[in-house]
């Protein structure tokens, strides 16, 4: 973990500004193409400030790599003493502790996995059923991977220049060393399904579409593929957002 010396305001000329949350600015693209992901503890006593998203965030992205399933590439974290370093950007302040050691916040350097998030290709009808037919191949194999992404849609899920699928931001996922259980499973399709605007884009031939193939590629079986086709009309039908 470097410090935030070696993040300076020079290092962050011609920055581009990319994101904003309700804290301040999260996201910025650096003037060679790297990404710089702000992560933000309020606790000081939390248990996030040994091992908080952004930890989470690098060794997630690790680990994907190692199951070849492809993400961003981590080049370096910082700690952030104060906001010295984004003093010349052009936007509000970033963040401003009462007192020293009150806040944290740790930056990640990144290169972003290149190509187009499924999101995009489904908002400029670019989305084909040879796309959905791979998107429930894909998921089938993170779910067999043991990788359970808390954040998975269609936002979050890139298809790269090389035509394989792979997924960004990635600080909320638990991978674990076995297949992911029939329930837990379940709950990853309810995060795949959480807006109804998309849902209705994708159009009930996609979903259904991506259903069989999920079925087919996990190898369900006839009970738990009743199960799920049930499971996931009632998502459908009451997404949370």
């Amino acid at each position: 973990m470097r410090t935030s010396s070696l993040l300076s305001a020079a290092s962050l000329e011609g920055a581009q500004i990319i994101e904003f949350d309700p804290r301040g600015l999260k996201v910025l693209k650096l003037a060679h193409g790297n990404i710089l992901k702000l992560f933000r503890l309020r606790n000081q006593w939390s248990i996030a400030r040994w091992y908080g998203y952004a930890q989470r965030f690098c060794a997630n992205a690790k680990r994907l790599h190692q199951l070849n399933i492809p993400t961003v590439k981590i080049i370096d974290t910082y700690l952030l003493a104060d906001d010295s370093a984004f003093s010349s950007l052009p936007a509000p302040i970033t963040f401003k502790p009462k007192q020293r050691g009150a806040n944290q916040t740790y930056a990640v350097e990144y290169v972003p996995l290149p190509g187009n998030t499924l999101k995009e290709l489904l908002l400029s009808q670019a989305l084909t059923s040879t796309h959905v037919l791979q998107l429930g191949a894909f998921i089938a194999r993170l779910h067999d991977s043991g990788v359970h992404f808390r954040s998975l849609h269609l936002g979050n899920i890139v298809l790269t220049p090389d035509g394989e699928m792979g997924l960004i931001d990635v600080a909320d996922m638990r991978i674990y060393p076995w297949a992911l259980w029939f329930n837990t499973r379940m709950r990853s399709f309810r995060h795949v399904t959480r807006y109804a605007k998309l849902n209705e884009q994708f159009g009930k031939q996609y979903w259904q579409l991506l259903t069989d193939t999920y079925i087919q590629q996990a190898k369900l079986s006839g009970k738990q593929s009743q199960v799920f086709q049930k499971t996931m009309k009632t998502f459908l039908d009451n997404p949370p957002h």
